[in-house]
């Protein structure tokens, strides 16, 4: 389903990439989108960019070597989030609904849960792996003691 909602922001701009060429050759087509994500961000004065998915696939779609110099670039601003949504002209934004970002608010913040407790049970599981170590080495020092050889003194040759 798209839905569009009326916006005050609601702009077509021409984002010259030509920065993109002092990256080298690895990593022009991330800088490139980059460029357009700062480039939203500055003329729509916006919290955050979302690039549409054909945008990042027509930048990608030369290879990661060779985006191109310049883009055409519809941008649509949702006011109650403040969140800019940057695509290729005549492509339609869909802007999600407030229950949707809600859903998704909460799927990041359990994701993020999750993985405190994968952290905080990884660092119990070091404590404990290192707390029976260091008793064996204190139990098995006693008897380890008594049982020593006398050492030999080394033999003087003459």
């Amino acid at each position: 389903m798209i839905v569009v909602k009326m916006a005050k922001f609601d702009r077509e701009y021409v984002i010259p990439l030509g920065a993109v060429l002092k990256a080298p050759r690895i990593d022009r087509a991330v800088r490139a989108v980059g460029l357009v994500r700062e480039f939203v961000l500055r003329h729509a004065k916006a919290d955050e960019v979302n690039v549409g998915n054909s945008l990042n696939e027509f930048i990608w779609k030369t290879g990661i070597a060779r985006p191109p110099k310049r883009i055409r670039v519809h941008i649509l601003k949702d006011d109650k989030t403040n969140i800019a949504y940057a695509e290729l002209p005549g492509v339609p934004i869909r802007i999600p609904s407030e229950e949707e970002l809600v859903e998704k608010e909460k799927a990041k913040e359990e994701k993020r849960k999750e993985k405190e407790k994968a952290k905080e049970k990884e660092k119990e599981e070091k404590k404990s792996e290192k707390k029976p170590k260091e008793e064996d080495l204190k139990a098995a020092a006693p008897d380890a003691g008594s049982a020593e050889k006398p050492k030999e003194e080394p033999k003087a040759e003459s």
